[in-house]
């Protein structure tokens, strides 16, 4: 199984590429430059890996909430890529990528949007397996500080810090390709892919994270 993983829902793009069992990623350097770095970093992972575009079963994708321009562009590469190889898209929501493996019996996932907005999923274990809660929504900063559950945040560290100084439970996570290529390859077996027709970014509010 070789799968090209995209996680575009942040400013700093970064491409997975699952080849078997091995997984290597490369990060752009530069912020908000998905449009520009995505097929250079695409092409060099999967030269890296001694591998063609042609070898490619599937490619694996954050499909939302978070950054609208690089969700946009994400999504719009990987179809084109999709279409060209005749392969499926795999997509990933980015709280399921945040929470994955988190063995916290209930757990709030939440994302950055702008201003005193946020994004939130919850998810309880259920049988040492996490679940969906809640559909994800927009909330504001008010209602965050009311949170009793575990936090995993994403976002600008500033943000962070005056949330951590408010003694919420919160922890800082970075959004990883990774965990969207390890969640991908499970939907992939459990044929969770989804029609090109009607794959769109999961942009939760008309907000875009900053």
């Amino acid at each position: 199984m070789n799968l090209l993983g995209i996680e575009s829902s942040s400013r700093k793009l970064s491409v997975g590429l699952m080849k078997k069992d091995s997984f290597s990623e490369l990060h752009s350097e530069k912020i908000n430059d998905t449009a520009n770095s995505l097929p250079l970093l695409s092409k060099k992972i999967i030269n890296n890996a001694s591998l063609s575009f042609e070898n490619l079963d599937a490619i694996c994708i954050s499909s939302g909430p978070g950054s609208f321009t690089g969700l946009r562009v994400g999504m719009s590469y990987a179809k084109g890529i999709a279409m060209a190889l005749d392969i499926p898209i795999v997509p990933v929501s980015t709280f399921d990528s945040l929470a994955y493996k988190n063995t916290s019996e209930k757990l709030s996932a939440l994302i950055y949007s702008h201003g005193n907005t946020f994004y939130i999923c919850e998810y309880s274990l259920d049988d040492g397996i996490l679940l969906k809660s809640s559909e994800p929504k927009s909330i504001l900063k008010e209602n965050v500080l009311e949170l009793s559950r575990n936090i995993i945040f994403n976002g600008p560290m500033n943000i962070f810090e005056d949330l951590k100084a408010h003694n919420l439970k919160i922890e800082f996570t970075d959004l990883s390709v990774n965990n969207i290529l390890k969640i991908a390859n499970q939907n992939f077996k459990l044929l969770k892919t989804k029609s090109l027709d009607n794959l769109v970014p999961d942009y939760v509010g008309n907000f875009e994270v900053k």
